[in-house]
């Protein structure tokens, strides 16, 4: 019931279909009348295909389609649409009349019943625009300015589907889809680099496209069967902006490689160093033959190409892990099915880490370990057999590779899932819980003081310290981490821009709160809480995939319109991925004030705002007078009302 789609429509059918849709479409605007014209039936709708090609979604076989129905559905005013669901009432299709103007604007397709991509019209002339792909489908989001079905540009797209996009780029030759990817003159004026720096990475991306011909001339064994196994990358690396003297943060990949199965054989492809733009990762550089040498690419998985022909047992292997992978159980899998699905893959896992060569296993077992660690949590019993084999690796790691990066990764990995089955279980003592915590953290900073994980370690001290009410021990472990990274290029250098927000935090209370970025509405106009001076402020970060954030927000509505003659003003701050669905709930749950945007990127780092401020859990509150300065950095929604009395008065 599920198919791949590798080709566009041809424009003119496209066009021919979108009139014999029109009809049905009309009764989009009738929706409060009691006569309809014919709804569109099961056919039609699926005479719609995605444009976008290797897009997997819910297809009903020809001898299904009577089973379907259609539905019409109403959404917020005048909105409404089609839905099209299967005979178990799973939704495969919802076409989308977003504004009420009786035009058909978002497409969306289905997947196991979640969306897993969406075209949308932004420009209501009846011809996608904006492409999305979601949930379990990825986190793409390409702008197809001139409507000719292919993306000029990104608006997010994580390092792994960049490194899909070129391997399709060079297999069809596609210059226009490999310029996509790359760096552009609008990310260098987002990023607001002194002009060398700009320059720099200018000059570098207008010879990609030469490079991009070359390794399609030498890459010739690259075909349609050639198939993506891995993208190798080492930790990302984030320069200060105060250090650059930029708007944000230069968050970079300064090279990597991906490997892909030929034939029976192995090759890399280097993609050359990307850089964060947003929620985009893009490329700065052309693609090369090859892995990056060892003195360029020290986190390699070692230099040997794997020869596949030369032992097809670890080709079926690969073969078995690329299957559950393109098996994946969904976002609607019960913990049952997640648990069988990561055990399947670690039994895999590990037994290609025992069958490459030595100086090949570290990303296997890394894969292995968190497989693993997935499987036990997903499952969060005592007898855990996932659980049991994690400690199992760890042991081994311990007693011949110890002190390692490996043995580290794989016994950070344990203890955070131990943790877990600890906090879950009933009438466990929290406190003391969290205490342990400290103790196990501590233990691993002082035996993997160089490790990758160190540092988020240390974050996690003192994110555990500030919960139990230890400011002071908090400000050492995040002073720490300034300290050991924040001069340093190496894996914790991104946290110690964190830590340094964090310790700002702790401090800003009789301080005045710097807080200035971009509307979520309309990004390239700025905000400063400056402008609220003389004004009462609660200033709150959030998140609309936070359970907590509905009810926060309805008691801040509450409060802020209860006390607004009296000068009190909202201010919130999005966390969430894209603008469009905190914009969605701000608009439709009528909330009151000021609305900015601070992202999380691909990798789960926050945005600016967030980590000046050390934000490291939310939602957060700051209470702010109105002399501009901190008077609760910590405030809490359920019990800040009477504090909002007494400085209101």
């Amino acid at each position: 019931m599920i198919f791949s789609l590798r080709f566009p429509l041809h424009p003119f059918m496209d066009a021919l279909r979108l009139s014999l849709f029109a009809l049905a479409c009309l009764t989009l605007g009738l929706a409060k009348s009691m006569v309809f014209a014919a709804p569109p039936n099961t056919n039609q709708i699926l005479q719609f295909r995605p444009r976008q090609t290797e897009v997997l979604v819910a297809t009903p076989k020809p001898e299904e389609e009577a089973s379907c129905r259609v539905e019409l559905v109403k959404g917020t005013g005048k909105s409404s649409g089609w839905v099209l669901r299967d005979s178990s009432g799973i939704m495969l299709r919802r076409f989308f009349d977003t504004n009420g103007d009786n035009k058909t604007d978002t497409w969306s397709f289905f997947r196991d019943g979640v969306e897993v991509y969406r075209e949308i019209d932004t420009n209501n002339n009846g011809k996608p625009d904006q492409y999305r792909w979601l949930n379990s489908g990825g986190l793409k989001w390409g702008v197809d300015a001139d409507e000719d079905l292919k993306i000029d540009s990104w608006l997010a797209i994580s390092p792994e589907e960049v490194s899909h996009e070129l391997l399709r780029a060079i297999i069809t030759k596609d210059q226009g889809r490999f310029s996509s990817l790359l760096v552009n003159e609008n990310d260098l004026k987002t990023l607001e680099l002194p002009e060398a720096q700009a320059r720099a990475i200018r000059e570098k991306a207008s010879q990609a496209g030469l490079k991009f011909h070359a390794t399609i001339a030498k890459a010739t064994s690259i075909t349609e069967k050639s198939t993506w196994l891995h993208l190798e990358l080492g930790t990302p690396q984030c320069i200060p902006a105060d250090q650059l003297g930029s708007r944000a943060d230069l968050v970079r990949h300064p090279r990597g490689s991906m490997l892909l199965e030929i034939s029976g054989k192995t090759e890399w492809i280097q993609t050359g160093e990307m850089l964060q733009i947003g929620a985009a990762w893009k490329m700065a550089d052309g693609p090369a033959v090859g892995l990056a040498t060892e003195d360029e690419n020290p986190n390699r998985p070692g230099g040997n190409r794997l020869d596949l022909d030369k032992d097809p047992a670890l080709k079926k292997l690969l073969d078995e892990l690329a299957a559950l992978d393109q098996a994946s159980p969904g976002a609607q899998a019960t913990p049952e099915e997640l648990a069988r699905h990561h055990i399947a893959r670690a039994d895999v896992l590990e037994k290609i880490g025992s069958a490459v060569k030595a100086g090949d296993r570290e990303p296997w077992y890394k894969q292995l370990a968190d497989s693993l660690a997935s499987a036990a949590q997903s499952l969060l019993t005592a007898d855990s057999p996932a659980l049991k084999r994690l400690r199992n690796l760890e042991t081994q790691l311990v007693q011949f590779m110890p002190g390692s990066n490996l043995t580290a990764y794989v016994a950070f990995r344990l203890f955070q899932t131990e943790y877990a089955q600890k906090i879950n279980k009933p009438g466990e003592d929290f406190t003391k819980l969290q205490q342990d915590w400290v103790n196990q953290l501590t233990r691993f900073v002082q035996t993997y003081p160089k490790s990758d994980d160190a540092p988020e370690a240390l974050m996690q001290l003192g994110l555990v310290c500030e919960f139990l009410g230890k400011d002071q021990d908090a400000k050492g472990w995040y002073s720490q981490v300034v300290k050991w990274y924040g001069d340093k290029m190496l894996s914790g250098s991104s946290l110690s821009v964190k830590a340094t927000g964090a310790l700002r935090r702790l401090d800003s209370e009789g301080q005045l709160l710097a807080l200035q970025g971009p509307l979520l509405a309309n990004p390239t106009q700025t905000f400063d809480i400056e402008t609220l001076k003389g004004k009462v402020v609660l200033v709150y970060f959030g998140a609309t995939w936070n359970q907590r954030n509905v009810g926060d927000l309805a008691k801040l509505k509450l409060l802020t319109e209860t006390h607004a003659g009296l000068g009190l003003e909202l201010v919130t701050i999005s966390m969430d991925a894209n603008p469009a669905t905190p914009l969605e709930f701000l608009k439709k749950g009528q909330i009151p004030g000021t609305h900015l945007f601070s992202p999380m990127n691909a990798n789960g780092q926050e945005g600016k705002l967030a980590t000046d401020l050390g934000i490291v859990v939310v939602p957060h509150l700051f209470l702010v007078g109105k002399d501009g300065k901190v008077i609760n950095r910590n405030a809490q929604v359920n019990s800040i009302e009477d504090e909002l009395k007494r400085v209101l008065k």
